[in-house]
């Protein structure tokens, strides 16, 4: 059934592509995308049988052990073989379930990737060692030995989706400023210790700095802290730039190490918490769907397509238990000729309306729910109520069960929001540390622009307020201000004056 209650048609070609398809997808997930413990199972014992393939072959360099594993790699050859080969055309086959590998071209596509073109070569390798191995020509051993490097190979091919190489990648770019900056330094390092150390024991006798390369060799293996003691300077000025090399290959050159190792547990961690916001989203998503079920099934709510799951009744469950069918049965032929006297009573009585001919044909076919209960009882077993229309009680109790859903589910959603660790609670207190900073930021800038705009219509209304105070001086009910005597009292004006002005003033700030 659709979004819009209305149902979907399928025909059988349809259904017989989706079982190809599903097939398809799941042949792939089991090999491409291994999850359970069957596929697991599965990629641990190819692991397994290429891991002692590769141990008869180390067994078969020693001329001891060579017979007798070359007789057993033989035949594990053989299994491998057929088995990779099998797989190949099955992975081939099972890509045909995404989009982007679709069709021929797509099958092309797919051919290209690293990891196939791997197979191929090792399979193939295999089936040439094979053949050379069993024509008893006289180059089989020499060719036999040289193809061996291609099965090595298949140890690469048990990371089928690169994790490993695509984690590496993934540090080595994170921290590749810092990489370079050490490797730079420990390259210059490297040439000024060995060009130095090659001036001051190119000129003793019999010695081995006898050029620049033979030079670079030595400066490479002491900054490297290997020292194989094959080349030692013999001059104390040499042994004095000796010791410093040493001491810059232990500084720089053990950099990148560190390097590495702290974004590998950088990337742990963050991939850590990358799974720890991935188990959020099924919470986020059964909140989401619970707030909207909620929503369309509201008083004044029009949505009818939310009640739709509600009238389609469940299908009678099959008998468990033949003893329990048995007795079910049985009574019900016992009640029968009294379930049939009870209709019959009820239909020609005469309080019972009949049912209206014309109208709606779905609201003729469906009656209420308590009309279904008693009448389905009444029926016999062949037949069933096909609609049922619900009443305002169970639109109510569905409601509520909606909203308990509801609350369940962001309680559910506010667990799933709690942090990974502390750095992620420093981090959570550190943004709203910002968010606060920001806000308080903007209400100064709010309360200046707001004091500016009050002294600028001050300003603008100071000539009007002037002039009301000399008319309020100058009017006949006020009296003149004494012409002699102090100066200083005409040009005062009264108190109550500037107190009045003073509480304007101030009603004109709290205004603002």
């Amino acid at each position: 059934m659709s979004l819009l209650g209305k149902p979907l048609n399928y025909n059988r070609g349809s259904r017989r592509d989706a079982r190809y398809r599903r097939l398809q997808s799941r042949v792939y997930n089991f090999l491409e995308r291994p999850r359970g413990f069957k596929a697991i199972f599965y990629h641990v014992c190819v692991f397994l049988m290429v891991f002692t393939c590769l141990a008869l072959s180390v067994f078969s360099t020693i001329q001891e052990y060579e017979d007798q594993a070359i007789a057993i790699l033989f035949v594990m050859e053989i299994i491998v073989v057929i088995w990779f080969s099998i797989e190949f055309f099955l992975r081939l086959w099972s890509s045909g379930c995404r989009s982007r590998y679709q069709g021929a071209v797509g099958r092309l596509k797919f051919l290209k990737r690293p990891f196939c073109i791997i197979d191929i070569v090792t399979i193939a390798a295999s089936i040439v060692v094979l053949v050379m191995g069993t024509s008893g020509q006289v180059f089989a051993t020499s060719a036999l030995r040289g193809l061996r490097f291609f099965q090595i190979l298949r140890m690469v091919r048990m990371d089928r989706r690169g994790g490993t190489w695509k984690l590496l990648g993934s540090v080595v770019y994170a921290h590749r400023q810092e990489l370079i900056t050490t490797l730079y330094i420990g390259f210059l390092g490297l040439i000024f210790a060995s060009f130095l150390v090659y001036l001051m024991e190119k000129d003793v006798k019999e010695t081995k700095f006898s050029n620049f390369a033979q030079a670079l060799w030595w400066g490479v293996i002491t900054l490297c802290t290997v020292g194989y003691g094959d080349m030692v300077p013999e001059t104390w000025q040499g042994k004095i730039i000796a010791s410093f090399c040493a001491l810059l290959g232990i500084s720089f050159f053990a950099l990148p190490a560190g390097i590495l190792g702290s974004g590998f547990a950088l990337k742990v961690q963050q991939q850590q918490r990358q799974k720890h916001m991935i188990r959020r989203r099924q919470p986020a998503a059964t909140l989401i769907q619970s707030l909207w079920r909620c929503y369309a099934a509201d008083e004044h709510s029009l949505s009818e397509a939310t009640w739709k799951i509600h009238q389609v009744p469940l299908p009678s469950p099959p008998p468990s238990r033949a003893s329990s069918s048995f007795k079910h049965n049985a009574s019900f032929v016992a009640r029968l000729p009294t379930i049939r006297r009870h209709k019959s009573q009820s239909l020609h009585s005469p309080g019972n309306p009949k049912p209206p001919s014309g109208g709606s044909g779905r609201a003729g076919r469906c009656p209420r729910m308590t009309d279904i209960n008693a009448s389905s009882e009444n029926l016999d077993e062949d037949e069933e109520p096909r609609c049922v229309q619900l009443t305002n009680q169970h639109k109510g109790a569905i409601r509520f069960i909606r909203k308990m859903k509801y609350f369940v589910a962001r309680r559910k959603f506010k667990e799933a929001l709690k942090p990974y660790d502390v750095k992620d609670v420093m981090e959570q207190y550190a943004a709203g540390h910002v968010d606060l900073l920001g806000r308080v930021k903007n209400v100064q800038t709010r309360r200046a622009s707001s004091s500016f705009k009050h002294n600028a219509s001050f300003v603008a209304r100071l000539p009007t307020i002037r002039r009301h105070k000399s008319q309020s001086l100058h009017s006949p009910g006020n009296p003149k201000p004494p012409s002699g005597g102090s100066g200083r009292a005409g040009r005062c004006p009264r108190m109550t004056d500037i107190n009045a002005s003073s509480e304007n003033l101030g009603k004109c700030f709290e205004r603002y």
